[in-house]
């Protein structure tokens, strides 16, 4: 598939409209959260893949599993179309202080932290000179680091070393994903609970959010400077509580494309595509990329 890739960069726009069209078709999601465009501002539209599960055991493929090799065929793919990874910092430096981006960029993320992730996507990766972003869940890194039983391919999760490994080789970022609020009873992930005060709520999400910095500094990891919402549940309380924490970044569960800015208000509530297992390479790839196109 041989589709454009949507940049309007380092050149006058000569009528706003075209800037006001291409918002619209990432969904309109900047207007709503406040974000400024001005007829001449570079816009970016940003295709960002959500991973979760690798592996062939289990009920692999499903809707939030992929085997190894549908992995390794959407890196191929992606490498013959030209697109080139970056993890979030790039996206901050972009932002920012003006740093380049690839031509063609995409966005990577796995999430929760499985140490199939470790297993296989870690080599992929590095096999294809690719980046990506993972989001481990905190409390089950704690877990799975104290315990013999880790490389069970369903349902172990990564430990300190392993997520330490991966963040030394440059290969992937890690991202804040909770401490221990990877839950759907009776918290629907960081949302506040039936019958928690105002207070109690934010004192408990700062202080989850915390534990899961503290964890990930006191093993070697650079301090997380992204909040990935736990199963995407996320609210305009929430939404405000990692600005309160300092998040200049946040990725949702929410579909489309992002439109990526000089402003930095565009960098929360990146939208991200589940990679549904059920479908091919080609399948997911071509219908996300179309989303780029001018």
């Amino acid at each position: 598939m041989n589709h454009r890739w949507m940049i309007v960069q380092g050149r006058t726009v000569f009528a706003a409209g075209i800037v006001l069209a291409a918002l619209l078709f990432a969904g309109g999601c900047l207007f709503s959260r406040g974000v400024s465009v001005s007829a001449d501002q570079p816009v970016i539209l940003l295709p960002t893949a959500m991973y979760h599960s690798v592996t062939d055991e289990g009920d692999s493929p499903s809707q939030y599993v992929i085997s190894p090799s549908m992995l390794e065929r959407d890196l191929q793919y992606l490498q013959a179309h030209g697109r080139e990874t970056i993890t979030i910092h790039d996206l901050l430096a972009y932002v920012k202080h003006g740093t380049e981006l690839p031509e063609k960029p995409v966005l990577l993320t796995f999430d929760d932290g499985y140490y199939n992730n470790y297993k296989y996507a870690y080599p992929l990766l590095k096999q294809y000179g690719m980046q990506a972003v993972l989001s481990p869940v905190g409390s089950l890194t704690e877990q799975f680091s104290q315990t013999d039983d880790t490389e069970h391919e369903v349902w172990s999760y990564c430990t300190k070393q392993e997520l330490k490994e991966m963040a030394d080789s440059g290969v992937m970022e890690i991202q804040n994903h909770s401490y221990d609020f990877h839950e759907l009873k009776p918290r629907k992930g960081c949302l506040r609970m039936a019958g928690e005060t105002e207070a109690a709520y934010r004192q408990n999400f700062l202080s989850d959010t915390q534990q899961a910095q503290d964890l990930f500094v006191s093993i070697g990891i650079a301090a997380p400077v992204c909040y990935t919402y736990p199963y995407g549940a996320v609210n305009a309380e929430t939404a405000a509580l990692t600005e309160v924490y300092g998040f200049p970044v946040t990725l949702s569960c929410e579909e489309g494309v992002t439109a990526i800015t000089r402003d930095t208000a565009c960098l929360r509530g990146i939208r991200r595509n589940n990679r549904d297992g059920r479908l091919t390479s080609e399948q997911f790839w071509d219908a996300l990329l179309v989303k780029t196109e001018g």
